[in-house]
């Protein structure tokens, strides 16, 4: 093999890998529902939204929030009720809280997966 050729085939290979690692690396449309039940330090960096507390429902598992868009829902600025994934996220809040929350919608149902004091 010549130097030409050999030259040609590591650039094209060179190329083919940079399009494989390009797609590797584009997440968009995947389902997240294996990350349920994560931390925020095990799913790495979620979005997350800035809102206030309005209503807590602990007992039914619910929270009030008025909220900036939550990109990630591609949903404007509103005030509404979300599910909790766990009761136990509501524990520290209190009515009129600032607070930084991800929500997600599993099965149609748009659930607050992390919250924070912030």
């Amino acid at each position: 093999m010549n130097y030409k050729t050999l030259t040609l085939t590591l650039l094209l290979g060179l190329g083919a890998m940079q399009a494989q690692a390009e797609m590797t690396m584009n997440h968009e449309g995947h389902d997240m529902s294996q990350m349920e039940g994560m931390t925020l330090a095990e799913a790495g960096d979620m979005t997350m939204t800035r809102g206030i507390i309005t209503r807590l429902d602990e007992a039914n598992g619910k929270v009030g929030i008025r909220h900036e868009a939550i990109a990630n829902l591609k949903m404007p600025p509103m005030t509404m009720v979300f599910r909790v994934a766990d009761p136990a996220l509501l524990k520290d809040l209190k009515l009129g809280d600032a607070v930084r929350f991800h929500a997600e919608n599993p099965a149609g149902k748009l659930t607050v997966t992390a919250i924070q004091r912030g």
